[in-house]
């Protein structure tokens, strides 16, 4: 016999409350996982130490096997020690404090003395694994917290041993520690001081050569006017015009609102050659840009895997639990890009793979590749 909502814990009302809501509001919440075993790990979540329960939330949501589907801030504001990334099937560093900045371009053999590969096996729980980037993306981030490292029996304490391929360092949590990220992606002073340099952080352009490189990082328009988007659309047109070929990088955009460039694209000269970069960021509205391109403009893909699938859940809103006050997001709608195809992930036409050594020696491939082809 269930206990009534008076018996219930904060906890228990909290998960029975979600429950009710994914129902009423994911477009497919038992695609993936079924009703039981689903309710069985929401019941679990409520068992656990107060400070995990975000986590226990999460690994329940990951059932469901959609990455518009989860719990923010699981880590409850305590930031990762380190930044990582699965390159060549290694998982390496690629962002520290200033003080661990050697560890960058390391690769990360254990923590704690557990091996990586063991880590990862346990903290996979945590992703939706909609697709295997996804996955890669997310166990890069999870592995490096001490709250998801105690959470499943691999802390040893407020230290953290890191052991990479030189050696060990062993890394004190700092409440409020920065993290430096080494982003090979992230245009130069160089490239920003280029005359022909237009935009900001979330969409910009620059000529190489005769080539038009537009990199779109961020489907917004935050902070600024509709008409600085429509100057910069416009005068990226006629740049279009005049240039040989056009490049479109999408490789750090993880999404947001697809129609803030969607005229733009559709606006694009018929006579030039279009080339889109992607990779394991590119996610949600990105994804719908990089297809729409792909389709009706020609675009040849080129970088490395897309970070979602074509045909997958999407946009979403936000539950808000009625005791602990966590947010949950969740998608409500399915989009089927590409009908027909149960394709798991987007390969590249053109595979540009960004290595390690970019990282160590904070390159982009994607530079030298447009002027040795285009």
């Amino acid at each position: 016999m269930e206990p009534t909502e008076i018996e219930m814990t904060p906890e228990q009302q909290d998960v029975k409350y979600l429950q009710e809501q994914l129902e009423q509001t994911h477009y497919d919440l038992y695609r993936n996982v079924s009703e039981e075993i689903f309710a069985d790990s929401l019941q679990k979540a409520t068992e656990v130490e107060p400070e995990y329960f975000k986590i226990a939330l999460q690994e329940s949501l990951a059932l469901i096997g959609d990455a518009h589907t989860y719990v923010p801030g699981i880590f409850n504001k305590q930031h990762p020690l380190l930044e990582s990334k699965e390159i060549e099937g290694k998982m390496y560093i690629i962002g520290t404090s200033q003080e661990q900045s050697f560890l960058i371009g390391q690769e990360i053999k254990e923590i704690n003395g557990y091996p990586v590969t063991e880590i990862i096996s346990k903290i996979s729980r945590l992703s939706s694994k909609e697709n295997r980037e996804i996955l890669l993306k997310d166990v890069s981030v999870f592995m490096t917290s001490p709250l998801a490292l105690k959470y499943y029996g691999f802390s040893k304490g407020d230290v953290t041993e890191i052991t990479t391929n030189i050696g060990s360092t062993n890394i004190v949590e700092e409440k409020d520690a920065k993290i430096k990220i080494q982003n090979p992606l992230k245009w130069k002073t160089s490239e920003l001081n280029n005359p022909t340099f237009l935009g900001n952080s979330d969409y910009r352009l620059r000529v190489i050569d005769n080539t038009l490189l537009f990199q779109y990082n961020s489907c917004t328009n935050r902070d600024r006017t509709k008409g600085e988007l429509e100057d910069f659309k416009n005068k990226l047109l006629e740049i279009a015009k005049e240039s040989d070929a056009i490049v479109i990088d999408l490789r750090q955009n993880s999404g947001g609102n697809t129609g803030i460039m969607a005229d733009l694209f559709t606006r694009l000269p018929e006579d030039k050659k279009i080339y889109v970069a992607m990779g394991r960021k590119t996610f949600s509205s990105a994804i719908h840009h990089l297809l729409y391109l792909k389709k009706n403009k020609g675009g040849i893909l080129i970088g490395e895997n897309a970070g979602q699938r074509p045909n997958r859940f999407g946009d979403h809103k936000e539950i808000v639990l009625p005791n602990s006050k966590i947010r949950v997001s969740c998608s409500y709608k399915y989009f089927e890009l590409l009908p027909g195809q149960d394709i798991d992930v987007i390969e590249p036409d053109i595979n540009i793979p960004i290595k390690i050594e970019d990282y160590r020696n904070n390159t982009d491939p994607l530079n030298e590749w447009i002027k040795d082809n285009l």
